[in-house]
């Protein structure tokens, strides 16, 4: 019988998800301690429609 083979991910596709992550990971952290930081980001609140 044949040995079966795994299917595993390029190393480019780990690494890329990696970074992802600890991006996530770094935003939630630098968000912890600096809160300051964001405050200037967008929220995605519902602005009323000026004409």
């Amino acid at each position: 019988m044949e040995t079966s083979k795994k299917n595993k991910p390029g190393p480019v596709v780990i690494i890329g998800i990696a970074a992802v992550v600890i991006a996530i990971i770094s935003y939630f952290i630098l968000l912890m301690f600096f809160p300051e930081l964001f405050q200037s980001l967008p929220t995605g609140e519902a602005q009323p429609v000026t004409n």
